[in-house]
C-alpha cells in the first residue's frame, strides 16, 4: 500500500486542519481497516467517563450561576481535544478556551458549534482563520491595528476579548495603560468587543488587589460609552476560594475533569468531584528473581530473596513520571503493588506478592480505580513531587482513548 505525506501526519497524531478536511482525513489512512477481532490490542491506553465531567460541570454552574467558558487548553489536560470538546458543546457550554489557534480549527472541523476564544498569541497573518473558522481573538497589542485592517478588507470583522495584565507579569496590556488601549479597540470598526479579561495570581490578598484594578478599569471604559461585553477573570481557584468575583462568565480548567487546583481546595471538596480519566496497561511480562538478580539499567535494584515481578507495557513516553519509583503503586487485580526499579521509556516493573495470582495480559491500573482501590492523580503528583496539572498534561496525546 502506498504510503503519502499525509498518511504520515495522521499516524504521527499531527493534524492539519488547514490542509486535511473531515472527509479527506477520514480517507487517508496508514493501514486498511481491520475488523473488530483483527484489530491490534491496546498494551496502554486512557478512559474516560465523560458522565463524571457532567457532573463535575453541573456542581460548577449551580455555585457560579453565570455563563461557563471551559478551559479545554493543552489537549483538555491529557484527556483528548476532540472528546471533550464535543462532548461539552453537546452539554450546551457557553463558551470553550483554548491556548493555541491550530486548537480551536480543529474543534471547528469535529463540528464543535459553540463560542470559541483562542486564549493564545495573535499573529494578524491569521485574520482570515480567526473570520472562516468563527474564533474569537484574545488581543492584547498594538497588532489589533493590522489585524482590524485584515478584516475590513476582507469585509469581516473579528470578534476579540482584551486580556489585561493586573499583576500576574505575563500576558496581557498593563491595567495602567489599558484605557487608552481599550478605547483604540473599540474604535476599530471591523473588530466585535466581546469581552475583557484578567488572570489572577492565586495569591488570595494581591487577588484582591487585582480585582479592584480590572474593575476599576471597566467602571471607567463604561463612564466612556465603551460597551465591553462580558467580564471574566475567575479560573478554577477562584471558583473555589470566593463568590465575590464571578462577574460575567468563569472559566474553569482543572474542576471539569475531576481535580481541585490546591491541597487546600482538595481537603475542602466543595464540589464533590469525581475525576473522568483512568490511565490503564497491561502486564507484559511475569517472572521470578532469584538473589542478587538486578532489574533494569545500571542494575538500579537487586533482589536480596527471591521475589515475583511483573512488567508493565507503559513507561515515561506514555507520560508516567519517572520519580514516582520508591513510593508509587500500581493496582492489579484490585491491590496494589510497589514499583521497583526505574520507570523506563516503555516499562516499569513491580513486585507481586509470592502467591499473586496474576498473568500476562491482567489489567494494570495507574489512575483510577480497581476493585475498592483507586489511585488519584493527586497522589501520583505527590510521589512525583509535581503538580496533578503535569500528570495530568504529561499523558501521552497518542495514547488510544475509550469511552466508559
Amino acid at each position: 500500500m502506498k504510503f503519502t505525506r499525509r498518511d504520515f501526519f495522521q499516524f504521527a497524531g499531527l493534524s492539519l486542519p488547514f490542509v486535511l478536511t473531515k472527509k479527506a482525513a477520514a480517507k487517508s489512512r496508514l493501514f486498511p481497516l481491520l475488523s473488530e477481532n483483527q484489530a491490534p490490542g491496546k498494551d496502554t491506553w486512557i478512559e474516560l467517563n465523560l458522565q463524571n465531567m457532567a457532573w463535575n460541570l453541573d456542581r460548577v454552574r449551580e455555585r457560579a450561576r453565570v455563563p461557563i467558558m471551559a478551559v479545554i487548553k493543552a489537549n483538555a489536560y491529557g484527556h483528548g481535544l476532540e472528546e471533550v470538546g464535543r462532548f461539552l458543546d453537546s452539554k450546551g457550554i457557553d463558551a470553550l478556551m483554548v491556548c493555541k489557534l491550530q486548537e480551536a480549527i480543529e474543534l471547528r472541523e469535529i463540528g464543535v458549534k459553540c463560542p470559541i476564544l483562542n486564549f493564545g498569541p495573535l499573529f494578524p497573518q491569521d485574520t482570515s482563520l480567526l473570520t472562516r473558522y468563527d474564533i474569537s481573538q484574545s488581543v492584547f497589542t498594538e497588532e489589533i491595528q493590522l489585524l482590524s485592517h485584515n478584516a475590513k478588507k476582507m469585509g469581516k470583522t473579528v470578534k476579540v476579548h482584551i486580556h489585561i495584565d493586573t499583576g500576574m507579569g505575563r500576558m496581557g496590556i498593563p491595567y495602567h495603560e489599558a484605557l487608552t488601549y481599550i478605547e483604540k479597540a473599540a474604535a476599530l470598526k471591523a473588530l466585535r468587543l466581546q469581552g475583557i479579561s484578567t488572570t489572577l495570581t492565586e495569591d488570595p490578598e494581591f487577588d484582591k488587589v487585582q480585582m479592584e484594578r480590572f474593575l476599576a478599569l471597566c467602571r471607567d471604559a463604561k463612564e466612556r460609552g465603551i460597551s465591553l461585553g462580558r467580564k471574566h477573570a475567575l479560573s478554577s481557584a477562584g471558583l473555589c476560594d470566593s463568590e465575590s468575583s464571578y462577574l460575567d462568565m468563569v472559566r474553569p480548567g482543572i474542576l471539569l475533569y475531576g481535580y481541585y487546583p490546591s491541597e487546600k481546595t482538595q481537603e475542602t471538596d466543595l464540589f464533590s468531584l469525581k475525576p473522568v480519566l483512568q490511565f490503564k496497561s497491561r502486564v507484559a511480562a511475569v517472572k521470578y528473581l532469584r538473589p542478587g538478580d538486578s532489574v533494569s539499567y545500571h542494575r538500579v535494584y537487586k533482589a536480596t530473596h527471591r521475589e515475583k515481578i511483573a512488567v508493565l507495557s507503559v513507561g515515561y513516553s506514555d507520560g508516567y513520571p519517572s520519580k514516582a519509583v520508591g513510593k508509587g503503586s500500581v493496582l492489579i487485580k484490585g491491590q496494589r503493588f510497589p514499583l521497583i526499579g526505574s520507570i523506563t521509556a516503555n516499562h516499569l516493573e513491580v513486585r507481586l506478592h509470592l502467591d499473586s495470582q496474576i498473568d500476562v495480559g491482567d489489567e494494570a491500573v495507574l489512575l483510577g480505580s480497581q476493585g475498592n482501590e483507586k489511585l488519584s492523580a493527586d497522589e501520583l503528583a505527590r510521589w512525583a513531587k509535581v503538580s496533578t496539572y503535569k500528570i495530568l498534561l504529561g499523558l501521552n496525546p497518542l495514547l488510544p482513548k475509550m469511552l466508559v
